[in-house]
């Protein structure tokens, strides 16, 4: 059995791996994945040999809790609750800490007499004390961490949190002025405003199952008898009568029962030109009907309706995704594990070369706390918070900070196309007249039969000729209108199909005039972009909801390989497409039904014109612009990587050069605290390398290929 689980208790990405590995140790349990971000577990289970309520158990063993029912709603709530816990507690220990550091600081730089500097570090650990009670949670953590045999960032800080409170109070209680008690409370605030931001990155991830949601109206007109009744389309049950009006969007999913129209379905599948729909066609909910009345049978059960499975694919691809841990991540659990051993380590040391035990107990603790690095903690954020106001500057919203890193290193990218690659709106191609029919003449009666008319079609014909006469008539399935001859135009769909787009024929009493075929025009930029990316050695695929035809011409038209281009893709067939391409690709789409695909992806992006539920389940939103910025964004997360890398090494390189300094006794609080200042203060200024120099920008070569301009000018 398969089944997504909200969970509630959760605080960091640690916490979700601990959990996710504690779950997978059950027995009959196939696959458990946990997401913090929108606080959920998908697991899919053996009922012979486990039931839920062993896995509920489990849950609340590891400290947390299992709700049966995931709803984005609910969860909100939660985490608004939680964001203004957490903004209460960074308050109190930034007020408090702050005079802490202040009253250090004094202890390190002004020479002062040994009472009074005990009574300011005994000052220092007063004002510590709010500090501590503000980051309980982030203790608690730390040890729950250690129980589920996760090491996380929670755990490093509490270490060295109570390190340093340790060996403070030891110091206070033997009369020295020597304390930590400013490195405690800098520790605990800058985890208090990681975890500030991270709960802003679950809120948007919920949104987007709401906007989701709220892609489709929620009412309905019931028929009930020869009443017309309106109700919230979530209390409609199978078999109802609805009634659609032209112009209206389509609140349930069902069957045409009377009626002819046409319906633009893009919200579902992208597809851009309108489908002719009559009695015993299907409908789904968040179709637009563009011409006459329609009455359709529902057939699916309240919350069960395509547009509601697509926001659950969307659930269920973020909770796939599982917890991953970050570089930073990796490197906190890592000095997790290694601090211990080298206290003992250097503890036994101190025994064997003849301290007394107290001195090596004190030196064993000072190498816990001053290990514990604050460069660690600040080399990763920083990186992300001058990348996230340079993209900002540059009409790009980061949503996702770690799903941005992993841009840095995809191997392939997969297109939507309609609205990505292409207007998204039909356009006239091509005008082919009969026989002894001038082109003016077959486009003007094209035109009396369309001018007033609002479908997209008839917009397109206008668009080339302007409105021609009073205004047509909206028939069945076709526009119709009288020329100033008597004759009767008629335009309507022709029966065959076209791979070149949608077709149709206009004709004058009955004669056939001509052909009109229209297509989704392609972006001018879509090309050059396509050859930057080929140049720089990613793969390109697309993947389209719209008709075989019309998506091969694109694709062709672009240079990419046929093997390489999907049509006809349902939501979760284009999700299933990024997961059988590997773990290294990016998504760009704009849609309803991109939203699955961009939760799936490694780094889902966005275009500017996209639809709320893709903005807000991409990684990248691109608020200015089009796919034009794709070799920038990708200029700018390789630049980002590079310099969080270089700042981890900067801690590591901290750490290292002060580890035999710390065992040999040789470092004191003061020279520590200002050591670790110094490693900070060079993490701060690697990291605002970011933008010191401007981002790369797009621009064209001879050859009209966009090319990413470097900082120093250069291609």
């Amino acid at each position: 059995m398969r089944q997504l689980f909200a969970v509630d208790g959760m605080a960091c990405a640690g916490c979700a791996r601990g959990l996710q590995r504690h779950l997978s140790l059950l027995p009959g349990l196939r696959m458990a994945r946990v997401h913090h971000l929108t606080g959920s577990v998908l697991l899919d289970w053996d009922d012979a040999s486990l039931d839920r309520s062993a896995i509920a158990d489990a849950v609340q063993k590891a400290g947390y809790r299992l709700v049966d029912r995931h709803r984005p709603e609910d969860l909100i709530q939660g985490l608004q609750a939680q964001m203004t816990n957490t903004a209460i507690r960074l308050a109190v220990a930034a007020l408090t800490g702050m005079w802490s550091m202040a009253i250090a600081i004094v202890l390190y730089t002004t020479p002062l007499d040994p009472r009074t500097a005990w009574w300011l570090a005994a000052a220092s650990g007063a004002f510590g004390l709010p500090v501590l009670w503000a980051g309980r949670g982030i203790l608690w953590m730390g040890w729950k961490s250690l129980q589920l045999r996760e090491p996380t960032m929670d755990l490093l800080i509490t270490t060295g949190t109570l390190g340093a409170v340790v060996l403070s109070v030891a110091a206070l209680a033997q009369g020295r002025s020597e304390v930590w008690f400013d490195a405690a409370a800098m520790l605990i605030m800058l985890l208090l405003l990681a975890r500030l931001i991270d709960l802003q990155g679950r809120r948007a991830a919920l949104g987007a199952l709401i906007a989701m949601q709220q892609a489709a109206p929620d009412m309905a007109q019931v028929r009930i008898g020869a009443n017309r009744v309106l109700q919230p389309a979530a209390q409609v049950p199978v078999d109802a009568d609805v009634i659609v009006d032209a112009g209206a969007a389509v609140t349930v999913d069902g069957v045409v029962t009377s009626g002819h129209s046409l319906v633009n379905r893009a919200v579902l599948s992208g597809e851009a030109c309108p489908v002719a729909v009559g009695p015993g066609d299907r409908v789904a909910a968040g179709s637009i009907n563009l011409e006459r009345r329609l009455t359709l049978r529902a057939d699916r059960e309240p919350g069960d309706r395509d547009i509601d499975r697509i926001g659950g694919a969307i659930a269920l691809e973020i909770a796939r995704g599982g917890a991953e841990a970050g570089l930073s991540d990796r490197w906190a659990a890592a000095m997790t594990r290694a601090m211990p051993v080298l206290a003992l380590a250097t503890l036994a040391f101190g025994l064997l070369r003849g301290d007394d035990v107290f001195p090596a107990l004190v030196t064993a603790l000072t190498v816990i706390v001053g290990l514990c690095p604050c460069a660690l903690a600040l080399a990763v954020p920083l990186v992300r918070m001058h990348t996230a106001a340079v993209a900002g500057q540059q009409g790009l919203r980061i949503r996702e900070p770690e799903a941005f890193e992993r841009l840095a290193a995809i191997t392939t990218v997969v297109l939507d196309k309609t609205g990505t690659l292409t207007e998204g709106q039909p356009r006239l191609v091509s005008a082919s007249p009969a026989p002894g029919v001038s082109r003016e003449m077959l486009m003007n009666s094209a035109a009396l039969a369309e001018t007033g008319l609002t479908h997209p079609l008839a917009r397109a014909i206008t668009a080339v000729t302007g409105e021609r006469g009073p205004g047509g008539q909206r028939a069945d399935r076709h526009a119709e209108a009288v020329d100033d001859g008597g004759g009767h135009i008629r335009v309507s769909a022709a029966a065959e199909a076209d791979a070149t787009g949608t077709v149709l024929h206009v004709t004058r009493d009955g004669a056939l005039l001509g052909r009109l075929t229209f297509a989704d025009r392609i972006l001018p930029e879509a090309a050059p972009v396509l050859a930057t990316l080929r140049r720089w050695g990613l793969g390109i695929h697309i993947a389209s909801g719209d008709a075989v035809g019309p998506t091969l011409r694109a694709g062709t038209a672009l240079g990419v390989a046929p093997d390489h281009i999907a049509a006809g893709q349902t939501p979760q067939q284009k999700a299933a497409l990024i997961r059988a391409l590997g773990g290294r690709v990016a998504f760009v789409g704009d849609g309803v039904n991109d939203a699955p695909a961009l939760a799936a992806s490694a780094c889902g992006i966005s275009v500017a014109s996209a639809h709320p539920s893709a903005r807000l389940t991409a990684d990248l939103v691109i608020e200015q612009g089009g796919i034009d910025r794709l070799p920038a964004i990708l200029t700018l997360a390789r630049k980002a990587r590079r310099i969080g890398r270089q700042n981890l090494a900067l801690a590591v390189i901290y750490n290292a050069g002060l580890l035999p300094l710390l065992a040999l006794g040789h470092v004191g609080p003061g020279a520590a605290a200002l050591a670790m200042a110094a490693s900070s203060l060079s993490v701060t200024a690697n990291a605002a390398r970011m933008s010191v120099a401007p981002v790369a920008s797009s621009s064209r070569n001879t050859h009209g290929d966009l090319v990413a301009i470097r900082p120093n000018g250069t291609a």
